[in-house]
Protein backbone atom coordinates (compact mmCIF):
# COMPACT_ATOMS: atom_id res chain seq x y z
CA UNK A 1 0.00 0.00 0.00
CA UNK A 2 1.07 3.58 -0.60
CA UNK A 3 0.09 6.97 0.74
CA UNK A 4 0.90 10.63 0.10
CA UNK A 5 2.45 12.36 3.09
CA UNK A 6 4.33 15.42 4.20
CA UNK A 7 6.81 14.85 7.01
CA UNK A 8 5.92 16.75 10.17
CA UNK A 9 8.14 19.77 10.88
CA UNK A 10 9.93 19.36 7.54
CA UNK A 11 10.90 22.05 5.06
CA UNK A 12 8.14 20.74 2.78
CA UNK A 13 5.53 21.10 5.51
CA UNK A 14 6.59 24.67 6.28
CA UNK A 15 6.56 25.58 2.58
CA UNK A 16 3.16 23.91 2.08
CA UNK A 17 1.65 25.90 4.96
CA UNK A 18 3.26 29.14 3.80
CA UNK A 19 2.09 28.78 0.21
CA UNK A 20 -1.38 27.65 1.26
CA UNK A 21 -1.72 30.75 3.43
CA UNK A 22 -0.72 32.88 0.45
CA UNK A 23 -3.25 31.13 -1.79
CA UNK A 24 -6.05 31.57 0.76
CA UNK A 25 -5.30 35.26 1.22
CA UNK A 26 -5.38 35.74 -2.57
CA UNK A 27 -8.92 34.37 -2.87
CA UNK A 28 -11.39 37.23 -3.24
CA UNK A 29 -14.27 36.69 -0.81
CA UNK A 30 -15.46 40.28 -0.70
CA UNK A 31 -18.51 39.78 -2.92
CA UNK A 32 -20.16 36.38 -2.53
CA UNK A 33 -23.55 37.28 -3.95
CA UNK A 34 -24.86 33.88 -4.94
CA UNK A 35 -24.43 30.14 -4.68
CA UNK A 36 -22.46 29.92 -7.94
CA UNK A 37 -19.86 32.43 -6.74
CA UNK A 38 -19.47 30.52 -3.47
CA UNK A 39 -19.04 27.25 -5.37
CA UNK A 40 -16.38 28.84 -7.59
CA UNK A 41 -14.46 30.12 -4.57
CA UNK A 42 -14.72 26.72 -2.89
CA UNK A 43 -13.43 25.04 -6.05
CA UNK A 44 -10.54 27.51 -6.24
CA UNK A 45 -9.57 26.67 -2.65
CA UNK A 46 -9.89 22.93 -3.30
CA UNK A 47 -7.67 23.17 -6.38
CA UNK A 48 -5.06 25.20 -4.50
CA UNK A 49 -4.89 22.64 -1.67
CA UNK A 50 -4.70 19.71 -4.10
CA UNK A 51 -1.99 21.30 -6.24
CA UNK A 52 0.14 22.31 -3.26
CA UNK A 53 -0.28 18.89 -1.65
CA UNK A 54 0.92 17.21 -4.85
CA UNK A 55 3.94 19.53 -5.04
CA UNK A 56 5.06 19.15 -1.41
CA UNK A 57 4.04 15.61 -0.49
CA UNK A 58 5.76 12.40 -1.41
CA UNK A 59 4.50 8.88 -2.01
CA UNK A 60 5.61 6.39 0.60
CA UNK A 61 5.11 2.66 0.90
CA UNK A 62 3.31 1.58 4.05
CA UNK A 63 5.49 -1.13 5.59
CA UNK A 64 6.23 -2.64 8.97
CA UNK A 65 8.59 0.32 9.44
CA UNK A 66 5.80 2.89 8.93
CA UNK A 67 5.77 4.01 12.54
CA UNK A 68 6.19 7.53 13.91
CA UNK A 69 9.59 6.68 15.34
CA UNK A 70 10.83 5.26 12.00
CA UNK A 71 12.78 8.09 10.39
CA UNK A 72 15.46 8.69 7.78
CA UNK A 73 18.23 7.67 10.21
CA UNK A 74 16.53 4.32 10.79
CA UNK A 75 16.21 3.77 7.05
CA UNK A 76 19.89 4.60 6.46
CA UNK A 77 21.04 2.38 9.31
CA UNK A 78 18.97 -0.52 8.03
CA UNK A 79 20.32 -0.04 4.50
CA UNK A 80 23.89 0.05 5.85
CA UNK A 81 23.28 -3.09 7.89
Amino acid sequence: MKKQTITKDSKNEKEFIKQLGEQISNINTSNIADKETLENITQELTTAIKDLWNIHSKTVNITKHSKEWWNEDCRKNLATY
